[in-house]
């Protein structure tokens, strides 16, 4: 399923890409991991509305020194991504953030952490501020030992300034172990800042999450038995030691609920606001949970969902395999839980194609071509679009990340000026 994506990079005729053109006044910022979504329902979907197409050719290519996007291979983990600008990790000798322009690609600004070595992921993204995390150690000599840290950086989104830097210590004495943990921004909201620190698979070293508020820096809670995977408003969810799925306040670290559901290795996508994905699960196949109270919301049964696409506005895209391994999409209101259609519907004889992305009541997606459906009624909207489908999209740009060259093509939508 993922192949799409490396294939979707640099075809030798670009066909042109169709985007729903629409205005909000509200940014987004990509999510991969949880938070920082508008609300949602805050604006009804016009199904009606017609994609508009972009240029055959990129406006621009981005290429930086960002952390791979894992095995995933997802864009969201490569780049946060703005209304004009796109903010990735930058791993040369000057460890810190870039943002480039998408008009042009050009960097926009760079700003350096001081002794930041080791990141995950992308930065995230909320209002006017950029959040990043990154491992520190400070050197230790005669009978003191190396410190290892995280340094919490927000910069403002525009310009790079730095507005603040918190320093949050994760160990004292250096063993095999020490230092190996990298650090990721989990979410970000106008509020909070979630950050986790954990060695990806099994692990001797324990993960440590911490709550920052976004305005100023200040750590409200740490926790050294909680691996963040996502927040939300009012809930930071995680998991314990023990294995279970918690959810802990945000305002003083309480622990609100908590599941024994026997995970496996759980993925930290997002489905979407006031939703937490969990898979491989005892309880069945792969749930959204309710990240308030810890409850089911969607159990997919037999059915495995690889991925959920949110589209920014109520609907959340999820894409994987029936119990006999069969491509499936489901379209699911996130505010009910309601699933509004599946694919592949055999009475209507529709295939399920592949999904590269969702926004503003659009599925990009691939099946004999590129083309697009409505995300609240499944009905195709365009079927000749050409090869490419778009792997992020906002209201002005189509992003197109190259795993091969571990490139981003962007598209600016047909019509939009810069200035739009």
């Amino acid at each position: 399923m993922k192949s799409m994506r490396s294939a979707n990079g640099r075809n030798a005729v670009r066909c042109p890409l169709r985007l729903l053109s629409v205005v909000l006044a509200v940014l987004f910022a990509v999510a991969g991991c949880g938070g920082g979504h508008p609300h949602s329902g805050s604006r009804a979907v016009d199904p009606k509305a017609s994609p508009e197409a972009f240029p055959q050719d990129p406006t621009a290519t981005i290429q930086g020194d960002w952390p791979s996007p894992g095995t995933g291979h997802d864009p969201a983990d490569v780049v946060a991504l703005g209304a004009r600008l796109a903010y990735a990790y930058d791993q040369n000798n000057d460890t810190g953030i870039t943002a480039f322009r998408l008009d042009n690609g050009d960097v926009a600004w760079h700003t350096t952490v001081p002794e930041g070595s080791s990141v995950a992921q992308a930065p995230r993204l909320t209002g006017n501020t950029v959040i990043g995390a990154f491992a520190t150690t400070k050197n230790g000599s005669g009978t003191y030992a190396d410190r290892h840290g995280i340094s919490v950086v927000a910069m403002e989104a525009d310009t790079g300034k730095t507005l603040w830097t918190r320093e949050i210590a994760t160990d004292s004495v250096s063993d095999d172990t020490a230092g190996t943990a990298v650090p990721h921004v989990v979410g970000a909201d106008a509020r909070h800042v979630l950050v986790a620190s954990y060695e990806q698979g099994f692990s001797e070293t324990p993960p440590l999450s911490a709550l920052l508020d976004t305005r100023t820096g200040r750590v409200i809670w740490t926790d050294t038995d909680f691996k963040g995977v996502d927040l939300e408003e009012s809930v930071a969810v995680g998991i314990r030691d023990d294995g279970d799925l918690a959810g802990k306040s945000t305002s003083d670290g309480r622990q609100q609920w908590s599941r024994d559901l026997r995970l496996g290795e759980i993925r930290t996508m997002d489905p979407g606001p006031g939703l937490t994905f969990a898979d491989e699960t005892a309880a069945g196949g792969s749930l959204l949970i309710d990240a308030a109270t810890g409850t089911t919301r969607l159990n997919s049964g037999d059915t495995s969902l690889l991925d959920c696409h949110y589209d920014g506005w109520n609907t959340t895209i999820c894409a994987g395999a029936d119990g006999s391994g069969n491509a499936v999409v489901w379209a699911v209101d996130v505010r009910t839980s309601h699933v509004l259609w599946r694919l592949p519907d055999p009475s209507a004889n529709r295939l399920a194609p592949e999904i590269t992305s969702a926004w503003h009541g659009v599925v990009y997606a691939q099946a004999d071509q590129s083309m697009t459906l409505d995300t609240r009624t499944g009905k195709d909207l365009r079927t000749n679009t050409g090869p490419i489908s778009p792997t992020m999209a906002n209201d002005g740009y189509g992003l197109v990340y190259d795993d091969s060259d571990r490139t981003i093509d962007v598209y600016r939508a047909a019509g939009r000026s810069v200035s739009d």
